[in-house]
């Protein structure tokens, strides 16, 4: 099963790693988040780049007129909507493509 942290933690390791009280860096990972979420929300097509970590995209799909419901094998029709992605940056792919432990 996999480790599940919340924004409390990424504020609590921020405050750790920088040397500040949780209570101050919680409002500044609570920005950054809140600023990224109206960021992505905002434009059908949008590209938010960090780098040294990852972009993150939001990308427009095609209506489907003639998806299929697996269970009902009804058809059904699925409208266009907006989808994320992230793909990862150099930095973080050099970490994750070494070995386990």
């Amino acid at each position: 099963m996999p480790i599940t942290y919340t924004k409390k933690d990424v504020a609590k390791w921020t405050a750790e790693k920088l040397g500040q009280k949780i209570f101050q860096t919680e409002e500044i990972v609570d920005g950054v988040f809140t600023v990224l979420r109206e960021m992505m929300s905002g434009e059908d097509s949008i590209r938010i780049e960090i780098r040294n970590f990852g972009v993150f995209e939001v990308k427009p799909t095609k209506a489907k007129p003639r998806a299929r419901n697996p269970r009902t094998n009804e058809e059904i029709f699925v409208p266009a909507r907006r989808k994320t992605h992230f793909k990862p940056g150099k930095m973080l792919k050099e970490v994750l493509k070494q070995p386990l432990k």
